[in-house]
């Protein structure tokens, strides 16, 4: 990920490329001959606009502000346990560059505020390290979809492209969370209320 930061309206510009990686039953693809051929070769195959005819997460970015550029492409191959038996491999590559929200802590503004009040403006606002977060949910339910950490590819930040070098420090160290929101679906008089769930993921860095 690379970015820059706005402090003063809460949000933050970043390149960030994503992957999400599911399995899926081949008989269940809909793919052409020559495809299916390269797959049962062991070959990658690339299709640009997989999620047109197959099933996809459909995932998409919680905090992010207007609308986002994004490039997707589909890289698909078999799976290499044995128990998994026909199972393909389904990695969806998504780059994104655009505007994210990212809420500073409350405590900070207002003592911010209060030093204001007190003292000439702060010259850095905030004064301590700030967090750069960015929320992946998708449009399904828990009971169909969740989201998790992929234990054999780390997530990582490109300091080398930090925008902000002169007044922000990109930190290496990234965090991820896995939780979830919650719905309250409307129901008639004579239904309970059932609580409804929605899968995030989130990953952050921090710049001070």
């Amino acid at each position: 990920m690379k970015c820059e930061i706005d402090t003063l309206n809460e949000k933050y510009q970043a390149h960030v490329y994503i992957e999400a990686r599911w399995l899926s039953d081949s008989a269940k693809l809909r793919l052409t001959t020559d495809q299916y051929r390269q797959l049962n070769e062991g070959k990658f195959i690339t299709i640009l606009k997989y999620n047109e005819t197959n099933w996809t997460p459909e995932l998409c970015i919680e905090n992010s502000i207007g609308e986002l550029k994004e490039v997707l492409r589909y890289t698909l191959k078999k799976s290499n346990s044995q128990q998994d038996g026909q199972l393909i491999e389904i990695c969806e590559h998504r780059d994104i560059k655009g505007a994210f929200w990212e809420k500073l802590e409350w405590i900070v503004s207002q003592i911010t505020c209060l030093l204001d009040k007190l003292i000439e403006p702060l010259h850095h606002f905030p004064s301590d390290v700030q967090e750069l977060t960015v929320s992946v949910t998708t449009s399904y339910y828990n009971d169909k979809v969740i989201l998790h950490k992929d234990e054999y590819h780390q997530c990582g930040v490109n300091r080398e492209a930090f925008v902000d070098q002169q007044e922000w420090m990109l930190y290496e160290h990234v965090e991820t969370q896995a939780r979830f929101t919650k719905e309250y679906p409307f129901r008639d008089e004579n239904h309970a209320k059932e609580e409804q769930k929605r899968s995030v993921f989130s990953v952050t860095c921090h710049a001070g």
